[in-house]
Formats: structure tokens, C-alpha cells, sequence
């Protein structure tokens, strides 16, 4: 019941998770240690704290020891019953230094030194537990990336007053990162990745669109104005724009220069299960081959009908870093021009998660 009522909201945390992972995925090379879903809550708290941060996110919550949750809750009742602001760190503390007074009491008894086992597995469980509540463990990050200061590149500008946040990559290069979204979280309907992946020699970039949706039962209908009007914008980001029209011989080989995609994720049963995302990226072309009709004549997209045509997710962020998919070159003066239609650049309704990797 608690899961329905929360569902709408956990699936806009849930794909927004999968974005910015999607993102550290291709950054860190597929480095599977970043790329991990607690790595990703942490940092997606850093980016969107009114989302993913700890003291609103549901899912991390659900990844949160039992000690931690018990102590939520018995906040939030104490607050209650004393009409006073009483924190969970605070009941923590109060237990650590409770249990901490009496080890020491024990260290001058030497008959009762070695009978304190319980106590100490208990203390260890409220530190941990105050550790894994505490917005300053979160804030400090897992470290990622490492902060980048003072890098200065010629970047086609996204906007004006958006701010940015700039990373050293665990290969040497840096990362520029803007997530833009919706003023209120209720309004996520989707997440997107635009990724820039920079070439100093040549002072061209390749860029990749991802858009991702839920989907349920491994489908995902089409036919919501919504819907369409979001195919429309990937469809004007990339394809109408020329985006996979190769304009020279590629000096190696390489697949169509696809640069939009749909990435559908699985929908979450239960926030407390397993985070598993066995999500497809299909090209935004291949969306009128693979659709087929539903209930009502509804379109909708099946993973049947899709997998022939649709890349799974580690090979995606592979084939992108070594060049193999994405956009053709482009040129910074036809990067600044497609982001002129501010079209492109909608987060009313979709995180944006814009990331521009350089030298």
C-alpha cells in the first residue's frame, strides 16, 4: 500500500537514477566500481538534492540499514509527542555516547572487560548508521571524479546563468556537468543525457542524446501527446538536424552515426528490491519499424520487437567511447547553433543531464 502511494515519485527518483549512472558509466569508461547504484544516489544528491538527496530521496531510504530506519522513525515520533525538532543523528548520538561511557567503564574493570561483545557490535551499528544518515558523508561523495578547478575551454555556451560543475575523469580527462530539471520533482516525466565527448586535436565533438523512460512489463506505450512531443524533440535534436549524415569517408569503421536515443527502464516492483536496469537503447529511426499496437490500438514499443535493433547498456557506453556510435563530427559553430533552439534544452518536464567531456 505504502509502495503505491509512493510509486509515482519512486519511478521519477528511479529514472533519474538511471541517468546519471548512465552518465558515470560513460565518463569512468564503464569503470563498474564507480558505476555502482549507491556511487550514483550519492552523487545524484550532489546534482539534485530536492530529488535524490538524503533527506528526501525514498530509495535511498530503502538502501539504508534497518538501525538507520528505526531511528527515522523514532525522530519523526519523538518530534511529535515533545512538539520539538528531534533529528535521528541526534538520537544516535545520544546512544553512542550512552554505550561508548560504558566500554570505558568496563576497560577498569578487567573482570568484565571481555564481556562487552554485545555492546560493542551495537555501537558499531548506531556509528554506522549516523554515517550513513549524516548529510556531511553524503556531501564529501565517494569521490567520483575529483573537483576540477580552474579549467577554461573554449565550450559552446548552454544557456545563460546555468551553473556547472567541472570534474577531473579518472583517465586525465575533465568533465563539464550541468543537470538541469524541474523546479518541483513531481513534474519528471523522463530523464535525458546529452554527452559531448571533445577532441583537442581537431577541436571537433561527437555527441550522444539518451532519453530515458519507464516502461512496464518491458513496454512502453506511445500514443500520449506527451510522448510524442518528446520522440519529436530527440527527433529534432538529431536526426532533423543532419546529426548521422556522415560528411566525410570515417578513418575507421564504425556504425551509422545514430546520435538519439530511447532507453527504456524497467519499472521498480517494490522500493526496497534489488536495483537491477536491463534497459535497451533503441535509435530514435528504428522507433516506426519496431512499435506495434496495444490495447485500444495504443503504439507501443516491446522488447520482442526491439532487441534486433537496440543496443544493451554496457555495450551502448563502450561503442560510444571508442567512437563507434554517436553523431558525426561536429564543429564548435555547429555545436553553438544546435543549441540555439531552446527547444532542445526543455527540462519542464525531464531532468537534463548535459555533460561535456575534454582534454
Amino acid at each position: 500500500m505504502e509502495f503505491q502511494q509512493n510509486e509515482e515519485r519512486i519511478n521519477q527518483e528511479w529514472v533519474t537514477l538511471n541517468a546519471i549512472r548512465g552518465m558515470i558509466k560513460i565518463a569512468t569508461k564503464g569503470d563498474m566500481a564507480k558505476g555502482t547504484y549507491d556511487n550514483s544516489l550519492d552523487f545524484g544528491g550532489e546534482l539534485y538534492p530536492e530529488l535524490l538527496g538524503p533527506e528526501n530521496s525514498l530509495l535511498r531510504r530503502q538502501r539504508e540499514s534497518e538501525t538507520a530506519r528505526e531511528y527515522r522513525q523514532r525522530a519523526e515520533l519523538e518530534s511529535i509527542e515533545s512538539d520539538t525538532k528531534i533529528t535521528p543523528i541526534m538520537l544516535l548520538e545520544a546512544e553512542i555516547e550512552k554505550l561508548s561511557r560504558l566500554l570505558e567503564v568496563a576497560k577498569r574493570d578487567s573482570h568484565k572487560k571481555e564481556q562487552t561483545d554485545q555492546i560493542k557490535k551495537r555501537l558499531n551499528l548506531f556509528k554506522k548508521a549516523k554515517e550513513e544518515i549524516s548529510p556531511a558523508s553524503h556531501s564529501e561523495n565517494k569521490l567520483i571524479f575529483r573537483d576540477a578547478y580552474n579549467v577554461e575551454r573554449n565550450m559552446p555556451v548552454l544557456g545563460n546563468g546555468l551553473g556547472k560543475k567541472d570534474f577531473m575523469l579518472p583517465d586525465g580527462n575533465h568533465l563539464r556537468l550541468r543537470v538541469l530539471h524541474p523546479d518541483r520533482p513531481e513534474h519528471i516525466t523522463g530523464a535525458d543525457i546529452i554527452y559531448e565527448r571533445h577532441d583537442p586535436k581537431t577541436d571537433l565533438t561527437s555527441v550522444v542524446m539518451v532519453q530515458y523512460k519507464i516502461w512496464d512489463k518491458k513496454a512502453l506505450y506511445l500514443s500520449d501527446d506527451r510522448m510524442k512531443a518528446q520522440i519529436n524533440k530527440m527527433e529534432a535534436f538529431g536526426c532533423k538536424r543532419g546529426l548521422c549524415k556522415e560528411n566525410s569517408f570515417p578513418a575507421h569503421y564504425r556504425f551509422p552515426h545514430c546520435s538519439s536515443f530511447l532507453r527504456p527502464t524497467d519499472k521498480l516492483q517494490s522500493s526496497d528490491q534489488k536495483f537491477i536496469s536491463s534497459g535497451e537503447h533503441l535509435p530514435i529511426c528504428m522507433i516506426e519499424e519496431c512499435k506495434s499496437k496495444g490495447a485500444r490500438d495504443g503504439e507501443k514499443l516491446e522488447y520482442d520487437n526491439i532487441r534486433t535493433a537496440s543496443l544493451p547498456g554496457d555495450l551502448f557506453e563502450e561503442m560510444f567511447n571508442r567512437g563507434k556510435i554517436g553523431s558525426r563530427l561536429l564543429t564548435q559553430e555547429e555545436l553553438v547553433e544546435m543549441y540555439t533552439d531552446a527547444s532542445i534544452i526543455d527540462a519542464s518536464e525531464t531532468v537534463v543531464i548535459y555533460a561535456q567531456e575534454f582534454k
